[in-house]
């Protein structure tokens, strides 16, 4: 039985894909296949209601649910307390009840009704969805914000619809002070929104030059062929845990020292496979390609070459790390690794340097889901003649870990059995 209280990157959960009568393993999960395989009933047992969703995308489905509705594995599906062996075939109440949920939603989306929505729409990362509040007083500061935006609306409309400073000043008016900065478009979304002339995006090829020309240069990269890293990270509940990151080319393992069992994750180069206190699982699909797009090492020089559909969006912000900060002014480079995958890189437009990397990950469309893993890069310091991050923050639905390196050894010699799955 593997147990977790905090995971990380939701890598613990096994066998979260509804009791496999056979899993496909990725090959290459820096580049999947499009989904062009079996569909889940061909591959999983007691699929009812999923039966448009390819097997290879149940896993990611399957997690959505769980940051959808804050919800996890043994609340609808059964599981041996004594073995954490889960029966997937067995029904409960619970899981009749999502059942129900899935073809509300599957309904909507397939009829026509003007809009799309998925199961966060309504349950916001909670099991029982918020009703309404009560509608509160503004106070002076919203009052003065919604007169400013009701006023610049009527501009816009060549004066229609001028009347009352605090027009609009009901049950969905903004918080005080607003939204923060966005620049030329909201952070996140690729060449932001706006109207009127907008900086345009810059070439791809000049940016990513930039970034090399920032790390050191290619030179100096190109040597950089393994590196061995150290230092602790503070999770969610603030407990602060060692870690060891090993990367040598295509292969990764990262291991935590957590408390009560050690977790360590790694792939070799074609397979993963996770590891926790004694318990060993293979690791596929979704969960494998969350833990290889870790490795930022094979990236640094080949952003163009892994990637398809790879373009600019034109230059925006990124919020303040702190309250009254200053936002950092980025240029955005994004392409798609699959059909439902894209990933975004946020480059400091000053500095060159890689700031943010965004993985977008979309569940089926009868389904409708998003699934975001943001991974926030700062406090560059040169190693080898190569600029890293000595401060990293991985954050998604589940998992706030920041990452604070203590030691980086550069082109370290790591035995290429480091990277194999233990023998149990």
């Amino acid at each position: 039985m593997i147990r977790h209280t905090f995971t990380r990157f939701s890598l613990v959960v096994a066998a979260i894909a509804l009791a496999a009568t056979g899993v496909t393993r990725a090959q290459q999960p820096q580049q999947p296949a499009a989904p062009t395989g079996p569909l889940a009933p061909e591959k999983y047992k007691d699929i009812q209601v999923l039966k448009d969703v390819p097997a290879d995308q149940l896993d990611v489905t399957m997690r959505y649910f769980v940051a959808a509705t804050g919800l996890n594995c043994s609340n609808c599906h059964v599981r041996d307390q004594a073995t954490g062996v889960f029966t997937y075939e067995s029904d409960t109440r619970a899981k009749t009840t999502a059942r129900n949920m899935i073809k509300l939603v599957q309904t909507v989306n397939a009829g026509d009704f003007g809009a799309r929505i998925n199961c966060g729409t309504c349950h916001q990362g909670r099991n029982q969805p918020a009703g309404l509040t009560a509608a509160l007083m503004m106070t002076p500061d919203q009052l003065a914000l919604a007169a400013a935006q009701a006023a610049a609306q009527a501009a816009r409309q060549g004066g229609a619809g001028v009347g009352g400073g605090a027009a609009g000043a009901g049950r969905g008016a903004p918080p005080a002070g607003g939204p923060p900065a966005q620049g030329a478009g909201a952070a996140g979304q690729p060449g932001g929104a706006g109207r009127g002339n907008q900086t345009p995006p810059p070439p791809v090829d000049d940016v990513l030059d930039k970034y090399i020309a920032a790390l050191g240069g290619r030179a100096a990269v190109e040597k950089l062929q393994s590196r061995v890293i150290t230092g602790t990270y503070v999770n969610r509940a603030t407990q602060s845990i060692p870690f060891t990151i090993e990367e040598k080319g295509t292969k990764y393992r990262e291991t935590s020292q957590l408390p009560g069992a050690p977790l360590t994750y790694g792939f070799d180069g074609t397979a993963g496979w996770l590891q926790s206190g004694t318990n060993i699982m293979d690791m596929t699909t979704f969960q494998l390609a969350q833990a290889t797009r870790l490795n930022d090492l094979p990236r640094l020089l080949h952003i163009k070459d892994r990637y398809e559909n790879v373009t600019a969006g034109r230059p925006t912000n990124l919020p303040a790390a702190t309250p009254g900060g200053t936002p950092t002014a980025v240029n955005l480079i994004q392409g798609s690794i699959a059909p439902n995958v894209t990933e975004r890189f946020y480059f400091d437009a000053t500095s060159g340097l890689l700031v943010r990397h965004q993985v977008i990950t979309r569940t089926p469309q009868s389904i409708n889901g998003v699934l975001t893993e943001t991974i926030d890069y700062s406090d560059y310091k040169p190693v080898a003649g190569v600029m890293m991050p000595f401060t990293i923050k991985r954050n998604n639905w589940n998992t706030l870990d920041t990452l604070t390196v203590t030691d980086v050894k550069a082109n370290a010699a790591i035995d290429d059995a480091r990277f194999g799955k233990p023998k149990g």
